[in-house]
């Protein structure tokens, strides 16, 4: 049986989670992610009093990740356990400077969270994301129904993802006025986009997708023309509900906001694929699609910049490492020489 959450242990852990939130500048999800990690250590250790901190508590605590297993039965991922355990690097680190804790608590006594060489280069390896080629994502996206103004919608939401890649979070917060269609690009003001880390991106159409910027102009057009939607107005509006004593809810047109999560666009991206016979990418593959494209293709480094630019990396080297993974066939081809074009193709 668990024992009772301990009262000083929960006062130090807010306090934590409060440095972390205000000095650090972490986002809600991360402190959350944080604050299970600390949760994890404490459950375990019997909620003994912090203050009590012994390095043999954070040894026993590797060992125990290493035999822990996920509700489905299987080992906790490396990455998993190493993020758990930097949490825990961090907490003892702030402890050893705090009022109470410094006699008994050391800097150094923080790296004894730490996974091993082996599992810390296995956690850091980049996994190979799963992704539709372009000839796949045109293939789909062709395949989308627009006979009705919310599949209008839909096919618009695919059809800025293969442009873009851009973020489903800020997809959904996006308004008219981001969209500039003469110059190729999307707007994404921090102040009233939802990106990453508040970052200002500017992104432009990929190029070669004739199809998805079509799509999405009969999309503007619809919503300047029929609609009477202002700049200010979400590009991509959510569906009106009505409740019918017969039918129950039915869809009735817009309702002049913006989706409230993001699983309304996961849906149309899944149907999308599904319908086209194709595996079930998410909203992200489209980034993998982009960046492995330009860097299978690129004829320059300025080209690659640009790329990772226009995803809204700070680092080329993020683009390459986390979205260009070269393909085993890939490989071959470029170190022997034998080019094969079904192999280099899409």
């Amino acid at each position: 049986m668990t024992k009772r959450p301990n009262e000083k242990n929960e006062r130090i852990k807010r306090r934590f989670l409060e440095f972390r939130k205000y000095a650090k500048r972490l986002s809600e999800k991360t402190i959350d992610r944080e604050l299970a990690a600390l949760e994890r250590f404490d459950i375990w250790n019997g909620r003994k009093d912090f203050a009590r901190f012994h390095i043999e508590w954070a040894m026993g605590f590797r060992t125990h990740l290493e035999q822990a297993k996920t509700k489905a039965g299987k080992p906790l991922g490396k990455s998993t356990t190493r993020a758990i355990m930097a949490t825990l690097r961090e907490f003892t680190l702030w402890l050893s400077q705090q009022d109470g804790f410094r006699s008994r608590i050391k800097p150094a006594d923080a790296e004894y969270f730490n996974l091993s060489r082996r599992d810390e280069a296995e956690a850091r390896a980049a996994t190979t994301r799963p992704a539709p080629s372009i000839k796949q994502a045109k293939r789909a996206l062709a395949l989308l129904p627009e006979s009705t103004p919310q599949e209008l919608r839909d096919k618009a939401v695919f059809a800025l993802l293969c442009l873009t890649g851009i973020r489903v979070g800020a997809l959904i917060s996006l308004r008219i006025k981001h969209i500039d269609l003469a110059e190729k690009s999307v707007t994404q003001n921090p102040r009233e986009v939802a990106t990453k880390f508040g970052k200002p991106i500017d992104t432009f159409f990929a190029k070669d997708f004739e199809e998805a910027e079509a799509v999405l102009t009969s999309w503007l057009t619809y919503l300047d023309e029929t609609a009477l939607y202002g700049p200010d107005d979400p590009l991509f509006p959510a569906t009106a509900l009505t409740c019918s004593a017969n039918t129950g809810f039915q869809a009735t047109g817009f309702d002049r906001r913006s989706w409230k999560s993001t699983e309304p666009v996961r849906k149309i991206v899944n149907t999308a694929f599904k319908a086209a016979d194709l595996p079930n990418f998410g909203p992200h593959a489209f980034r993998h699609m982009l960046a492995r494209h330009v860097a299978k293709t690129c004829t320059s480094v300025a080209e690659l910049v640009a790329t990772s630019q226009n995803l809204g990396h700070t680092d080329v080297l993020t683009t390459l490492r986390s979205y260009g993974q070269i393909s085993r066939e890939r490989q071959r081809a470029l170190v022997t020489g034998e080019a094969d074009d079904d192999v280099l193709g899409d």
